[in-house]
Formats: C-alpha cells, structure tokens, sequence
C-alpha cells in the first residue's frame, strides 16, 4: 500500500467521521482506531479496541458502525457459544482500495450533476459567500447578493464545465489506476 493511498484514506475517514458527529476530536479517534486495526493486521472486537485506546466501548462501536455503514472498514458477524452475536472490525488493503473507490465513484457522480446543472442555464456566484443564483434570481435581486450585499459575479459555464469535466477525468483515470 502506497504513503499516498493511506494518507488520503485516513483524510477520508477523519473528515467523514467529524462532519457525521459535528465533532473534529472524533474525527481524530477515528482515525486512531483505523491505524490500530491497519498496524495490527488482525480482526479485533470492539471491547478491544477501545481498552487498546482507553475509550469507552459506546463511543468505539458508534465510529466503528459508521464506518462500516459507510464502507470504509470491514466487520467480520460470528456467534460465540453461548449465542451471542460478535462483531470483529479490520483494515486492509482491499477495505483501503475499495473505500477510494466508493468515494472517487461518489465525488464522480456529484461532479457530472453540477455539469448537467451548469449546461442548464446561466449562473452567478457571489464572490463572499460562493452561492449561485440563476439568471432569474440575479435579475430579482438586482444583481446583488441578498445574503452579503455584494456584486454578483457572472460565471462562464463553458470554463467551469471543462474545468470540472477534467476533474472528473483525472478521477477516472486515478480509480483505474487503483
């Protein structure tokens, strides 16, 4: 596994978990059970993951569900003996690969609507606040932007549409690469 796929893959998990709880230190412990499962190449339970890390059970099952929910670690259901259900979280290289995946398809996919979005009509932008109003919006309000008070800004839908066609090519071209 590349430094660069693992870097970007632990960006994604710190940032997926602290935008879902609102809360940048998650984000953080997030990725700290992620490099624990990764370092430790093995299935570990949730109980002992968070006596690994000295956090309580509740808040290590709550990150590692989202992450699974969302793709971005493996769980591994079994039942012990006595009929309990136990869950044993991982990271590998195929979790890693396929998380970037998922994510290059996702930010692929919202990118080709905002093309779509842009061939529609004419747009504006606000130059402090970036929100776009259609051409029967800036006519409504005069040109100016009814959150900040400042000129709007007339976009070039041909320039922002073969920027992002090229984002989206390089995105394409780097999850074929994967």
């Amino acid at each position: 596994m590349s430094e660069e796929r693992l870097n970007a893959y632990l960006i994604m998990v710190e940032r997926s978990i602290s935008f879902e709880f609102n809360s940048p230190e998650y984000g953080k412990l997030a990725r700290k059970i992620v490099e624990l499962l990764y370092s430790r190449k093995e299935r570990l339970s949730d109980d002992r993951i968070a006596i690994m890390l000295n956090i309580s059970t509740a808040e290590a099952r709550r990150i590692l569900q989202f992450l699974s929910r969302i793709n971005m670690i493996g769980v591994v259901k079994s039942t012990t003996p006595d009929y309990r259900t136990e869950y044993s979280w991982y990271v590998d290289d195929s979790v890693i690969t396929n998380a970037i995946k998922k994510r290059i398809e996702l930010v692929s996919s919202k990118l080709g609507l905002l093309v779509r979005a842009l061939t529609e009509g004419t747009y504006y932008v606000c130059p402090n606040c970036h929100r776009r109003y259609s051409l029967d919006e800036e006519l409504a309000y005069n040109g100016i932007c009814p959150v900040c008070k400042v000129q709007l800004i007339y976009i070039n839908n041909i320039d922002e549409i073969n920027k992002i066609t090229k984002v989206i090519e390089k995105l394409e071209k780097y999850e074929s690469s994967i």
